[in-house]
């Protein structure tokens, strides 16, 4: 299935092109004036008549006289330099040098200036929830990572729903979530301390322990009100549904708290519905089937970022399912619209690795290469580096 994402499109506009002719008419009408001037001052008025007269002859256009004095021509370049728009440098979204800026013209395309400059410059690392368990476990982990290592992607809230860190939301606590008991600020200002940027992680919808204690809050059978339950994988388990409101206060409280401990960017991950059997969609709440579903996960990340205004919002999205048609992820994160896209590649779909960094149109992408290391051919710019096998 061919992707569509969708977003802002860049398109170009003749009318820009006539604008900045006029621009560069005016500007030469404006050094011949000063040209003029430059004359008249050095040789005086009666030599500088029959300039003007030549001059006008050809409509202002005729190159200046070999006589006229360095100095003029020093403040017609300046004045000409003076003109011209400055081209600020750019970062190669690929190798990390400065290129500059080429003036726009008819057959650039979005590729050329379009929002992919835009993506942050991140090497990250994910953090193990293992590493969570403790403050010494922390600190051993932070002695333990890869060099040259600018953010840390630390799951706060892991697949399954477990916490790790001592929230004080209350929903947390009731549903038994809580696997850590190290204070959120301290995980934040022991990363900080190492010169990194901690990035938090949660698990959004992938989350058999809250509904536990709140049923109103994942997927149930209609008629009877019993769970329904996700048996694709070993272990059973359930899901959070993102249209309930139950699922926005809880995530958007965490979320909050967050914010308030010192993260600045979020990380969205499990952002999705699980793979229903199309026999059991008639048995659950009509919003499970409807065509554009996707808008209660956009609807969820704009209750989250409502809690947390000041943080930055990614969205964690699977590469091979996106390269397989599954974009309801996709679309969701254009449309609230996300920071951000965190897309998974690994060695399966490294071929489409230029596919994956081109998913969107309106919103930066940054790989996560699962891997113990990134291949070098990649070249990747930005990254985070997933060790998990």
């Amino acid at each position: 299935m061919k992707i569509k994402p969708k977003g802002r499109k860049i398109y170009r506009r003749k009318d820009r092109i006539a604008y900045y002719k006029k621009i560069r008419h005016d500007t030469g009408s404006a050094v011949v004036t000063v040209l003029i001037a430059g004359v008249l001052v050095f040789v005086g008025y009666s030599a500088g008549a029959p300039v003007i007269a030549f001059l006008q002859e050809r409509n202002f256009l005729a190159p200046p006289s070999r006589n006229v004095s360095l100095q003029v021509e020093e403040t017609i370049t300046q004045n000409t330099e003076n003109t011209e728009s400055v081209s600020e440098p750019v970062l190669n979204p690929v190798s990390g040098t400065e290129t500059e800026t080429v003036p726009e013209t008819e057959s650039e395309t979005e590729e050329n200036i379009g929002f992919v400059q835009k993506a942050p410059s991140i090497q990250g690392y994910l953090l193990e929830s293992s590493a969570l368990m403790t403050e010494s476990a922390l600190l051993n982990a932070l002695e333990e990572l890869p060099a040259g290592i600018s953010h840390l992607f630390v799951p706060l809230k892991s697949e399954g729903g477990e916490i790790y860190y001592a929230t004080s939301v209350r929903d947390a606590v009731r549903s038994n979530a809580v696997q850590a008991v190290i204070p959120l600020p301290t995980i934040y200002q022991e990363i900080s301390a190492k010169g990194i940027e901690p990035v938090a992680v949660i698990n959004t919808l992938q989350d058999s322990v809250f509904p536990k204690n709140a049923p109103d809050a994942s997927y149930l059978y209609t008629e009877t009100g019993e769970f329904w339950t996700d048996k694709s994988s070993v272990q059973e388990k359930l899901w959070l549904a993102p249209f309930s409101s139950l699922t926005k206060d809880y995530l958007s409280e965490l979320s909050e708290e967050i914010e308030t401990a010192g993260f600045r960017i979020i990380v969205c991950d499990g952002l999705e519905y699980p793979a229903f059997p199309r026999t059991e969609l008639s048995a659950l709440a009509p919003e499970c089937g409807e065509p554009e579903r996707y808008q209660y996960l956009t609807d969820l990340l704009t209750a989250m970022r409502a809690k947390a205004p000041e943080s930055s919002f990614f969205v964690r999205i699977h590469g091979d399912a996106v390269l397989n048609g599954d974009t309801e992820t996709l679309m969701a994160a254009e449309a609230f619209p996300a920071d951000c896209l965190l897309v998974t590649a690994d060695t399966e779909s490294q071929k489409d690795i230029e596919k994956l960094k081109e998913i969107s149109n309106s919103v930066p992408v940054i790989l996560e290469w699962q891997g113990e290391e990134i291949p070098e051919n990649l070249k990747l710019r930005s990254y985070v580096l997933n060790p998990e096998k």
